[in-house]
């Protein structure tokens, strides 16, 4: 199966181009379409969709935007909204999926994922991986305005930069149950990509 993603920016294109097929675990390839950041996904995603449709013949889409902690549902409504306004109407599915507040929140649930990165570009430049302490959150992460600047400092005490690689790379590594234990509306988000 062939689904295309329709995103906010390339950090996101590669975190969930890493996070659905470990979701789906079958055979599926992931088509990102980032937009270049959330006031320009609403202005471009039918856009894309017809990308999805022309050019990529993409069997399913979910377009993702971040909700920003407001409510998740006003954002996914206002989007599904816009595409019946354009008119174009496309021959697959399409689902929208908005996080509770950002892509960075689901991150910021499994530490060990980042420190595993850490070490692993270690030793990848032919070094010891040294020690990397990285300070656990504590509490509900959902529903924090400051999850992109957490999990950024995250990135930096583990010396790492906050870049679309490495989005990719903690993505491929989190454990799915752990995010899915301390961010209760992931869940609904893995029932999204199995739907698609």
């Amino acid at each position: 199966m062939v689904l295309g993603i329709i995103v906010e920016g390339d950090a996101d294109a590669q975190a969930y181009t890493a996070l659905i097929p470990r979701i789906r675990r079958d055979e599926v390839t992931v088509i990102p379409e980032p937009c270049g950041g959330a006031a320009r996904l609403r202005k471009r995603f039918v856009d894309r969709l017809k990308r999805c449709e022309y050019i990529h013949h993409v069997d399913k889409a979910l377009v993702i935007r971040d909700s920003d902690c407001r409510g998740p549902k006003v954002v996914e409504d206002e989007l599904e909204q816009e595409l019946r306004h354009s008119g174009f109407k496309p021959s697959f599915p399409v689902h929208f999926y908005a996080p509770n507040c950002t892509l960075d929140t689901w991150l910021l649930a499994d530490e060990a994922a980042v420190k595993q990165v850490a070490q692993d570009r270690q030793r990848n430049q032919g070094g010891l991986p040294k020690i990397v302490r990285i300070k656990p959150l504590t509490g509900p992460l959902e529903g924090g305005k400051n999850a992109k600047t957490l999990f950024r400092q995250m990135l930096y005490q583990a010396g790492l930069p906050a870049t679309a690689p490495v989005y990719a790379e903690v993505s491929a590594v989190a454990s799915i149950d752990r995010i899915a234990q301390r961010c209760p509306y992931f869940q609904l988000f893995v029932e999204c990509v199995h739907a698609c």
